[in-house]
């Protein structure tokens, strides 16, 4: 009886041992999902220096433009807090400024709170370095009237992940 009291502990205790090695039973990484607005800030901004995005073409109306080749564009952001950075941005953005989606849409930008000006994005994070498309249709605030002849019109930027 001794024998088999004894067998039944070292069972038991193997059991038991093995039931807590499981971790859960559902076998997957208890990392929590990013929600889709949460996964494009990260492929938008990255960690929180940022990614700065350089200008590799740019079209105006159609038609390939030199105006903004030089544009890098910093971009940062969690679910509480979306800046940017510009170099060579003028007029359509600031040195610095502030950017969030166009409500629920992830695949719009509204830079520095103008609804005026929504861009629309495509990024390809499997490139090798990402890519982003920026389509805007632009028209300056008061228009031309606002100083800024030859500005409006429909701009396609292409970028590239610096």
């Amino acid at each position: 009886m001794k024998i088999f009291k004894s067998y039944f502990l070292i069972l038991n205790i193997i059991g038991l041992a093995v039931l807590t090695s499981c971790g859960g039973g559902d076998g997957g990484d208890d990392t929590p999902q990013l929600t889709p607005e949460e996964q494009r800030i990260v492929d938008l901004a990255g960690s929180s220096s940022g990614i700065t995005w350089a200008t590799t073409s740019v079209t105006f109306d159609g038609a390939s433009s030199n105006f903004f080749s030089d544009l890098t564009l910093t971009i940062r952001g969690n679910s509480s807090s979306k800046t940017y950075t510009s170099s060579n941005g003028s007029p359509l953005w600031g040195a610095n400024g502030t950017w969030d989606f166009n409500g629920t849409n992830l695949n719009e930008i509204i830079f520095d709170g103008d609804n005026g000006n929504i861009y629309t994005i495509s990024l390809n994070t499997s490139a090798t370095p990402s890519t982003l498309t920026m389509t805007v249709n632009y028209t300056a605030s008061g228009g031309v009237a606002a100083g800024i002849n030859g500005a409006n019109g429909t701009y396609v930027f292409n970028m590239e992940e610096q």
